[in-house]
């Protein structure tokens, strides 16, 4: 794997996992809570999302084989709920797919929410794992799973740390400078979609890329 490669899955994971876009979700349902409790949260959260992203890193392969689904045929089918995802982004707006307002009704009466909803699905949810599903079968072999599993430790590591500090975050960027950084990850991420959409495509419709060119 090219450390470009290696980049701009990172970035895209990132991106989809938002942290920023979890901050108001953490802080909501912490309410309440003292800092040292919301801390310990957002750091549970984090090595949840690392379990979950490294565990499809290893297992997403087999399982597509299993149900006979085909890389191409899930590109399609990831890009197009990551580009709704990114919708939800640029309207800075947490989407259904990732959380309805039933989960967030009963996430207020669970002790802990730091695995379900804020780890999966808020996080790691269908965007992340189609994402590392597709990463994987895009470039299969043990050493690529081996770079895309110490990508997800780097996401991890990093949503960790900005929910660590989802408190000072918020006073410093305030709501409005939250929902611009998530409309701006939205844009980027709406790109991306679309380019996972147009290559899923292409593998469906092999005469689409002769047509083009």
């Amino acid at each position: 794997m090219e450390k470009s490669q290696f980049v701009n899955y990172f970035i895209s994971l990132l991106v989809i996992c938002s942290p920023f876009a979890a901050l108001p979700a953490l802080l909501g349902l912490t309410h309440g809570l003292s800092d040292k409790e919301k801390k310990r949260t957002g750091v549970i959260a984090g090595i949840a999302v690392g379990v979950i992203l490294i565990t499809m890193t290893w297992i997403g392969g087999p399982v597509l084989d299993f149900l006979g689904i085909t890389v191409p045929a899930f590109q399609v089918a990831g890009g197009f709920v990551v580009f709704l995802l990114a919708l939800s982004m640029l309207n800075a707006e947490t989407s259904r797919i990732k959380q309805t307002t039933e989960d967030q009704k009963e996430a207020r009466h669970k002790p802990s929410i730091a695995v379900v909803p804020l780890a999966i699905p808020l996080m790691a949810g269908p965007g992340a794992i189609s994402t590392v599903i597709v990463a994987v079968n895009t470039h299969p072999g043990v050493m690529n799973q081996v770079y895309y599993s110490a990508g997800a430790v780097l996401v991890a590591l990093t949503l960790g740390i900005t929910l660590y500090f989802a408190t000072q975050f918020e006073k410093m960027l305030g709501q409005t400078g939250i929902n611009i950084v998530n409309r701006l990850a939205g844009l980027i991420l709406a790109a991306m979609a679309v380019q996972t959409l147009s290559k899923g495509i292409i593998g469906l419709f092999p005469f689409l890329s002769t047509v083009s060119s």
